[in-house]
């Protein structure tokens, strides 16, 4: 049961992985490319987006508890998954304390207003910080991935 709780958050991570760099490469461009008006492509996939990010980050989070729980005895594998946890965690801080309320913000802005300075200034600072938290979740990913491989 140990291996396949463990294997279960690996697939898990791996799919927030790849569908946050779908997002960043496919998705993000079409959002920021004329703000405010393309912040309607953000309100359009909002509903979607969280029914699709909160189950799936709660669902990683369990099953990484939980393969942690039933994998203390083996200390490379408890040391990775605590790392994954660690990165993963600072990934979800940031998300509840910064992206998601700026996303709103966006998103509340009437799309026929013009782009001020501050208003891009801010997309700018989103974005790059967005970076930070793909990378973050990347490390997560490596870091389950050798626990994986350690049992």
């Amino acid at each position: 049961m140990n291996v396949t709780i463990l294997l279960v958050a690996t697939i898990l991570i791996w799919i927030a992985v790849f569908v946050g760099l779908y997002q960043r490469i496919f998705e993000m461009p079409k959002w920021f490319s004329n703000p405010p008006a393309s912040f309607e492509l953000i309100r359009q996939q909002s509903k979607k987006a969280r029914i699709f990010w909160i189950p799936l980050s709660a669902s990683f989070m369990i099953s990484a508890c939980t393969a942690l729980i039933l994998n203390w005895q083996f200390a490379d594998t408890r040391i990775h998954i605590i790392g994954a946890l660690v990165c993963f965690g600072i990934t979800g801080a940031l998300s509840g304390l910064y992206f998601v309320k700026e996303i709103l913000s966006f998103t509340k802005i009437p799309k026929d207003s013009s782009p001020t300075p501050e208003l891009l200034r801010r997309v700018k600072v989103w974005l790059r910080w967005t970076s930070v938290r793909d990378v973050l979740q990347f490390c997560a990913a490596l870091f389950i991935s050798i626990a994986y491989n350690h049992i």
